[in-house]
This record gives C-alpha cells, sequence and structure tokens, in this order.
C-alpha cells in the first residue's frame, strides 16, 4: 500500500478457501479467496487500494457472502 510492496502471508483456514494476512501502514490487512485454488491469484502482482482515501463510484455493494458468516 502507498506504493510499497506488502508481503502477504498463507494462514491455517478450512480446506475449502485459502487465507492470507499480512500489515500495512499499522493495519492488518485479509485475504480470503474461495475456493481454494482462487489463492493462486495473490502469486501475481496485486495492487491494493485504501478505499478510506478515495472510492471509486463504479464500486458497486451488496449484500454479503454466506461464507462470511459460515453458512454456504
Amino acid at each position: 500500500m502507498g506504493g510499497h510492496p506488502t508481503p502477504l502471508w498463507l494462514v491455517r483456514s478450512e480446506t475449502d478457501r485459502s487465507a492470507y494476512a499480512g500489515e500495512a501502514r499499522g493495519m492488518w490487512l485479509h485475504a480470503i479467496a474461495w475456493p481454494a485454488s482462487a489463492g493462486h491469484l495473490l502469486a501475481e502482482e496485486v495492487v491494493l487500494h485504501d478505499l478510506t482515501e478515495w472510492t471509486p463510484p463504479e464500486l458497486v455493494y451488496g449484500a454479503p457472502s454466506p461464507y462470511l458468516h459460515g453458512r454456504a
């Protein structure tokens, strides 16, 4: 964040997903990929944006995923 590389570490999670954690500018970052194979996307260079500084107008908010609450 802020133009600097931010490492993410694989953390233990359920077998149907992959989870990563890291730290940038004093904030913890969490990335959860479902299904687990989608975690391969994080092997590429991923650009993160701090949405507290600017929120793109095309960003669409919707209902929370049932996977966030363990209902799926």
